[in-house]
């Protein structure tokens, strides 16, 4: 578990290098300066659309107070 005691910036994509390499869907998810490779992702917190200038053009970003990594799963809170 990476807890956090107040609400992060934390944002994720899709990982289109790395899906090819496992041949299978895979996201990276930032939080706290950390970066984690995983399957599925269940956020439980609001997230939006954020566009850039750099790759990963489009990410989902929003706050969280910490993200549990159960498995290949990704729980935001």
């Amino acid at each position: 578990m990476i807890a956090s005691p107040k609400q992060k910036a934390f944002w994720f994509h899709y990982n289109k290098p790395l899906s090819l390499q496992r041949k299978k869907n895979m996201l990276t998810i930032h939080f706290d300066g950390a970066c984690h490779f995983v399957e599925a992702l269940d956020c439980r917190v609001p997230i939006k659309t954020r566009n850039r200038k750099i790759q990963p053009r489009c990410v989902m970003a929003g706050k969280a107070s910490k993200i549990e990594i159960q498995g290949e799963t990704a729980i935001v809170f």
